[in-house]
Formats: structure tokens, sequence, C-alpha cells
């Protein structure tokens, strides 16, 4: 598939390149009685966009692989971005706070501390500041390393490896095949998100208060004040938004649909084009320039580049951790934030806190997808803010839709097509808007071990897949109604929709789940938080209602799907499970030292 795609998986998850060494073979096989590569180009590119259609769930998900990896490798080459006039702009003020690589440095040996967290994003940077300013001696360990806007690599095949867990490749198995990017770095996944900030709907935070039995549910707005002063959490102005915005707000006004401005940790910036692949000039509060360097400053200490293997347990209760290469953290207490995926691999590795069997169940991601739309005019998405508008009409079922526009690697691949047809569509990048289609689903997975390696698993239900088909034809609509002369949904055998078409082709069309081109973005749920040790793995507090010390802090926390974008409520929520063991931990004995190192 060329060296640069080469180069790039050989740093990926072993059972991706099986998969794709596997899938070369059968698609040779795929085009009998010639084999794929014989064929001439013409009947090669009809071949793929067969199996782009195909209702056989591996053939589809199989192209779909090839066709990102193919299309990233394209889509990064400096000529192509030049013929399509892309560049990948970012304005703004950057963040005054940076953090000084001297506080990553960890030692051979052992260091001892009140509290050690696990992970650096947005659970477990909130966690960090608020106990280190409690007066705790906090060290917070990072599997990834720490990158800035000094570091960064603008090229798609660098920034993956260093920002993303597996490299990117991070999937849900399942039918559909749903790809979840996950960061893995300092400031976790902040680093690479589109810096969206919503506050957890009312009625979410009552379900989880009446029936999970988290009394403080509705009680957070403290907590995310706080959290907004601190990341300067602003409505992106009009004049900022960018026409691909522009024209989602136009599109839903013209059919009466709610909308509205987002609100995003990056108040001043006029243009960002490089979110995934990390601030360009850290404008974006993430993580690494806002909590980390505050808690930083207050005495806390990052470990970076140290994979925690082990909680250390002594007397039944948490008592540190231990991590590859023979580093460890002895602590009083343990947090681990380190996401819905990676907290409850921790902690089935080791059988830990997990009497109810909940533990990596009820997975939650917030299944999405891209509808782009092709106008007679420019749209040049990457000169706005890469995600500033939301239309929210349709939110009681679930459904929120935001106007969003990916970096040229990131979306590419979305256009339907292969050979000179996607070419040709790729040729007008510049006159696409594109919507996001994202549902609080009720549909759940599971992160679960196979071996040594962690599986997650994801089953899209018959009913959130019809909920996205309705929003795929929603979110066509509304690009119609701004003027698009055809849009191109993720649905399976329909590449195009004209005006008119989107509710008797998608919305009401016959499809199998397996046949939606999706992607997750939000996993949710995987140590549920509750009363009843019966039914959930974490107590209201925080702590595990197994191993005593023991906390969880992240979104696996969450009792059900969100409904919108989490970030401000997994910082809000943290923050509470942080003030509620700084004043157990104070009152109980006078803090540790600052953190130091001693011999083994």
């Amino acid at each position: 598939m060329g060296e640069p795609v080469s180069g790039y998986l050989a740093g990926g998850p072993s059972q991706v390149r099986l998969v794709v060494r596997v899938g070369l073979r059968v698609l040779q096989l795929s085009s009998f009685p010639r084999r794929f590569s014989h064929l001439p180009v013409e009947r090669r590119s009809r071949h793929l966009e067969k199996l782009e259609a195909s209702r056989i769930g591996f053939a589809r998900d199989l192209f779909l692989l090839f066709k990102t990896l193919a299309g990233v490798s394209y889509s990064r080459d400096p000529r192509v971005q030049q013929v399509l006039g892309v560049e990948a702009r970012c304005e703004g003020t950057p963040s005054p706070l940076k953090l000084d690589p001297a506080a990553m440095r960890a030692p051979a040996d052992v260091e001892r501390c009140d509290v050690v967290v696990v992970g650096s994003g947005a659970a477990g940077a909130s966690v960090a500041r608020v106990l280190s300013e409690a007066g705790l001696s906090v060290i917070v360990v990072e599997e990834g390393d720490h990158y800035d806007a000094s570091s960064y690599s603008r090229d798609v095949f660098e920034s993956l490896p260093r920002l993303y867990r597996d490299s990117g490749l991070t999937v849900a198995e399942g039918r559909p095949a749903i790809p979840l990017p996950v960061g893995r770095c300092v400031g976790g996944t902040t680093v690479i998100n589109s810096g969206t900030c919503f506050r957890a709907p009312g009625d979410i935070l009552m379900t989880w208060r009446e029936q999970h039995g988290i009394d403080w549910a509705t009680e957070l707005d403290e907590e995310f004040e706080a959290v907004e002063r601190a990341l300067d959490v602003t409505p992106v102005a009009q004049g900022r938004v960018g026409r691909n915005a522009e024209l989602c707000r136009i599109g839903a006004e013209a059919l009466g649909a709610s909308n509205h401005a987002l609100a995003r940790n990056a108040s001043d910036v006029t243009c960002c084009g490089s979110c995934p692949t990390g601030c360009a000039i850290d404008a974006k509060l993430a993580m690494h320039v806002s909590e980390l360097p505050r808690a930083v400053a207050t005495g806390a200490l990052i470990r970076s580049g140290q994979r925690v293997t082990r909680v250390l347990v002594k007397n039944g209760r948490a008592a540190g951790v231990s991590c590859r290469g023979g580093y460890e953290v002895r602590a009083r207490a343990v947090v681990l934030a380190a996401g819905a995926l990676g907290t409850p691999e921790l902690l089935l590795r080791q059988g830990l806190a997990d009497s109810s069997g909940d533990v990596g169940r009820h997975l939650r991601i917030h299944p999405a997808c891209w509808v782009g739309g092709l106008y007679d005019e420019q749209v040049r998405g990457w000169d706005g803010v890469m995600q500033s508008w939301a239309v929210d009409e349709w939110n009681d079922r679930g459904l929120f839709l935001e106007a969003t526009f990916s970096p040229l690697s990131f979306g590419a691949h979305w256009l339907r097509g292969a050979g000179a047809p996607y070419k040709e569509r790729l040729r007008h990048f510049d006159r696409l808007g594109v919507i996001g289609v994202h549902l609080s689903d009720r549909s759940e997975g599971r992160v679960a071990l196979t071996g040594d390696r962690a599986r997650i698993t994801y089953k899209l239900t018959d009913d959130d897949a019809a909920t996205l088909r309705f929003g795929i034809a929603r979110a066509a609509e509304v690009h119609f109604a701004a003027g698009a002369s055809e849009v191109y949904p993720q649905v399976g055998r329909v590449s195009v929709l004209r005006p008119g078409e989107a509710t008797r082709l998608v919305e009401q069309g016959r499809f199998r789940p397996g046949e939606l081109r999706l992607e997750g973005f939000h996993p949710m749920g995987t140590t549920r938080m509750g009363r009843d040790p019966r039914s959930s793995v974490v107590a209201p507090s925080g702590e595990t209602h197994d191993v005593p010390g023991l906390y969880v802090a992240d979104g696996g926390l969450f009792p059900t799907s969100l409904r919108v974008n989490p970030m401000i409520t997994i910082m809000a929520v943290a923050r509470r499970i942080a003030a509620g063991l700084a004043d157990e931990l104070t009152a109980s004995a006078r803090p540790t030292a600052p953190a130091r190192s001693e011999a083994r």
C-alpha cells in the first residue's frame, strides 16, 4: 500500500496489521477469475465502488479501511493540498500557560505522594489541580508523551502515533465497525478534540440523581462555572464561525430548526484547522496548556511515557501503581482517569472492583457520521472555526447536529467513490459544507480482554440505526435549504442525494445497521457510578465499591449517554470527586510531603 502507509501500520495494533494482510489477499481474489491487481484501472475503480456499497459487512469494512489509509496518504501530499488550495491555518491568541519539561521526568525507582492520578486528560488534569491546590502531594502518571505547539507534526502519519491511542486505529468491532479516535498524550483527548463545550442537560443529570442515587448530580453549577472560567469557555462570535457554519445556520433557519453558536475553550480564535493534530498555536485550552500547568504550579508532578500495568493493593486498600519498566508510585489513594477505554482495561487485567460484573460493560460512544453537501459557491471550511454551530431541533430524539469541517487528511476519505470519480469529488473540496450527526445512544458495547489485548465491541441496534438515518436525512435537508446541489450521506448503497430524496431514500429506506458508515467520539459508561454495588462499579463519592482508596473520575462513570460533547461534564464531575477526596485525606491525616524519589 506504499511506504508511508506501511511505516504507519508498523507502529499500530498487531490485529490491524493482520486484518490488512488478510484483507489484501481477499481483495486480490475478490475479482475472480482475474486477480484484482491485474484488472485495468477503470475496472478496479468499479470493483471498489461495488465493495463500498456491498451488503456484505466484511467486504464493506475492508474497503473502508483501505480507502481511509490510501485517502490519508494521498491527501497528506503537499502537491494535492496545493492543487486543492487547502491550508490548515490557526489564528488566535496562544495560551500563556506551558508545562515545564522538568516536571515530567520520572525517576527509575519509587516515588511517594498523597494521591497518584492515572491519566492526564480532562478528568486527570481536573483532579490533579483540585488536589494540589488543597495542599496534597500529587503525581499524574501518563502513558503518552508531551507535545505542544513547538513539537506537533502536521504530517498525519507522524501525529497519529504520537497523539492517539493505537496510532488512531482503535476500533469498536461490530456491524458496522466504528473507529474511536482517543488521545494518548499529556492532555489526553483534549489535545486532539474540537474544543466544543456543553454542560450536561438538566434532565440527564436528574436521571442520574433519581435512578442511580447520585444525589449531587443536579448540584454541579459551581463546578461547571469553575471549569468554564478555567478554560475561558465562550460562544464562537458570529463573524468568526466561517462559511461552513454560516450555511448550516442559513439552512436550519430556512427549515425553522433551532440552532445556535457553539461554545468552545478557544475564545478568540478566528481560524482553526489543525485540532485533530494539536492546535498549531495552542490557542485551544487543552489540559496541557490550562489545568495541568496550574496543578504543577501548586506542586503536582507529571510522569509522562509511563504505562501503568498494575494498581498496588495493600491490606485490601489501593496503595499506588506500578508501571512497565519498574517505576512505582506509592500513595494514600489512587485515582483512575484513563478514560472509558483505558480504566476498565486496567481493572480487568487485575480483576479489580468487579463484583458487579459491570467493569467494561455499558459502553456508549455517541455514534456519529459526516454528511457533506456540495455548493455552487466556495465554502473553504478550513478558513473558519472547525466546529462552531449546532442544530438542536431534534435533541429530544437524542440527535445533535454540529457544523464541523475536519482537515483534509481526516475528512477526504468520507467522500464516496473510488478512482477517477472519487478524485473528481475531491477536486471540489473547497465547495463542501459538512454537518456532523451525533446520536446519544441506547446501544451498548463492551471493553473486554482477549489474551493480552483489550477488545472493544459494540452493537448498534435497529432503533438507533433508524434514528441516525433520520438525523442524516435532516442534515441533508439543512444542506439543501442552504443551497447545496447534492449531499453525500453515509448510508449503504445511497452514494448521492438530490433535493427531495433524503426522506424516501435514507429515512424510509430499508437498511441494516451495518450499512451505516460511522465514527464514535465520546466513550462513556464502562465503570458506571451508582449507589447500588450490584449494578455499578463506583459509588457516588467516586470510590470503587470493592476497593477502598481506589477512585475513578473519568467518563466511564456516566450511567447514561450524555446527549452532548462530554468534556465539560467530565471535568465538573472530576472536580466534585477530587474535592470530596481532598476533604477525606486532609481530615484523616497530615498530607504527605512533596513527592520525592527513594531507593527501591
